[in-house]
């Protein structure tokens, strides 16, 4: 998963989030392909106000969970890359082609996933995936998009393993060359809450998680950070998802804790809030529990919550993509993942362009692929929610994470008070 941040929070110590130095001959094919990608959001339509698309329609697939209980959020990121290929056609921005968007439900479940992946694969004219948003689909999806060599852009997945593999401090090694994210990763966001609970003198905390993929890992990052800020943890527990919390509860009430850690995602957290009332303490849990259902599934005031990247309302650089979006009259709210969805769109985009436009045009072609690897690899340009370019692991440069505070049934910015 990934999320958002208040501007006024400062970036975590001993990470610079600045853009990773390019070779000249990158660079070079980077600064053409950023420039048609982020052409801004107006929705100008190109020259003549007509495009030469007599070389055919490329697709870009999007994987997400468009049903269930996660399809709020994954219906934005559907909505919002379906943005980013609007703007991308008025523009003529792959030179000689128009793009379609083909969406994939993957129900957030990894075997869905999997087979969703299997069937865009299948498409010679696909150059490109959008998603996941789940960080379990992840891995089954990054497998079968790596063996075809088709580049994959998350605008949601956080676990830290997905792209520095089992031992990311130790040794860590890179998974898939064609995966990337545009999300800070639970290395970030875990830690960061550690430091936000602490700060408001809850070092006493009983850790629960879902044991899922995201769950598991930002609780593990949570974990180590609390230790070296002179916390405790009193309770690490399991809580499988959909499971009643009632047992969970009173393992937690017998540890007398501080505040609750929960790993997982806000259809089981708010259960578990809601169980934990009797005990007065807050819970709190990464951007998979900052949703704004969050408070409608039993989450109480006064939790707390991290996610990534600033919140979108906030972002300097985002008016254009509210306004088009608005405009647009999609049904759903763009949600939590709609700012980076369309970043990550882009992305493709504009690599694919960079491809299409250093070769002369031209016909597509599955052997194509790598070159477009290779130019998200370099890419190098300014987002929606800010500055995009790739470390050798895939990773995004930005490390900034909000904290938020349920008030009022609502996610709003919190800031470190007791």
């Amino acid at each position: 998963m990934g999320g958002r941040v208040d501007a006024g929070i400062p970036r975590r110590a001993g990470r610079t989030g600045a853009r990773r130095r390019r070779s000249a001959s990158l660079l070079a094919v980077t600064v053409v392909g950023a420039a048609l990608a982020l052409a801004g959001c107006s929705g100008s339509g190109g020259a003549g106000g007509a495009c030469d698309t007599g070389q055919g329609t490329l697709a870009v697939g999007l994987i997400a969970p468009l049903s269930g209980p996660l399809a709020n959020i994954g219906l934005g990121m559907r909505d919002s890359a379906d943005l980013a290929v609007r703007q991308a056609n008025e523009r003529c921005a792959v030179p000689g082609y128009r793009i379609e968007l083909q969406s994939r439900d993957d129900k957030g479940d990894p075997p869905t996933g999997a087979a969703a992946a299997k069937d865009l694969a299948a498409n010679p004219d696909l150059i490109g995936v959008v998603g996941t948003y789940n960080s379990s689909t992840a891995q089954t999806v990054q497998p079968v998009l790596g063996d075809a060599g088709i580049v994959q852009v998350s605008p949601g997945n956080t676990n830290v393993s997905l792209t520095r593999g089992a031992n990311p401090v130790t040794a860590p090694l890179r998974q898939y060359q064609t995966y990337f994210r545009v999300v800070a990763s639970d290395a970030v966001q875990g830690p960061a809450a550690a430091d936000h609970l602490a700060s408001l003198g809850r070092t006493r905390v009983a850790v629960v998680s879902d044991g899922q993929t995201y769950g598991e890992g930002i609780a593990d990052e949570f974990v180590k950070q609390l230790g070296t800020r002179g916390g405790e943890v009193v309770l690490r527990m399991t809580l499988r998802a959909g499971a009643a919390p009632a047992a969970a509860v009173a393992a937690v009430g017998r540890t007398n804790p501080q505040a609750v850690f929960y790993g997982g995602e806000y259809p089981d957290a708010g259960p578990l809030s809601r169980a934990l009332t009797g005990l007065g303490i807050p819970l709190m849990g990464g951007d998979g529990i900052v949703d704004p259902d969050y408070a409608a599934a039993g989450g109480r005031d006064g939790d707390l919550g991290t996610s990534v990247g600033p919140p979108t309302e906030t972002l300097p650089g985002a008016k254009g993509f509210l306004d088009a979006y608005r405009a647009a009259g999609y049904r759903e709210s763009y949600g939590q993942y709609g700012a980076f969805s369309f970043d990550a769109t882009n992305v493709v985009l504009g690599s694919v362009a960079t491809v299409v436009t250093n070769r002369g045009g031209g016909e597509w072609s599955t052997a194509l692929r790598p070159a477009v690897d290779q130019a998200v690899q370099a890419y190098d340009g300014d987002g929606v929610t800010g500055p995009i370019s790739f470390d050798r692991f895939g990773d995004v440069g930005s490390d900034a994470v909000t904290m938020y505070r349920l008030v009022g049934g609502r996610w709003i910015p919190d800031r470190a008070q007791p």
